[in-house]
């Protein structure tokens, strides 16, 4: 059975990433970051469900770096074993995902929750996460 929930980290892909992330040296949490956003945000055509929930994980990630609290113990613990910098290329690509879920073309992730009635609850649960980046921008 496959994690389902509204949360960054309650789906089967943003679990798959932070398990890649943790087997990760400690300084291949940057680039692999890098990689799970850049799924979403270099793809100028149709963005996968899996893809989208991962880079949404990834940013979170992020944001979690910068004080935002993850709403995971998996993801919190990550953040404590593996140390990276967010720095201004991570910020901007974790604002660049949640820029491109909420943008409903060519967008799997935004149909799925939008024909669940459910995309702005989601919205509003990384919400959060947006604003601390765009803060420390």
């Amino acid at each position: 059975m496959g994690a389902w929930g509204y949360g960054p980290f309650e789906n089967d892909a943003a679990l798959d990433g932070l398990g890649g992330l943790a087997d990760a040296a400690t300084g291949g949490v940057r680039d692999g970051l890098l990689a799970m956003m850049r799924e979403v945000t270099a793809t100028a055509g149709y963005i996968e469900d899996p893809e989208a929930g991962a880079a949404a994980a990834a940013a979170v990630l992020v944001a979690a770096r910068l004080g935002a609290d993850p709403g995971s113990a998996s993801a919190a613990a990550l953040l404590a074993s593996h140390p990276f910098e967010a720095d201004g290329e991570l910020r901007l690509e974790a604002l660049r995902v949640f820029d491109r879920l909420a943008d409903p073309r060519e967008n799997e992730w935004h149909d799925l929750w939008s024909d669940g009635g459910a995309l702005d609850e989601v919205l509003d649960l990384l919400a959060p996460f947006r604003e601390r980046l765009a803060a420390a921008a």
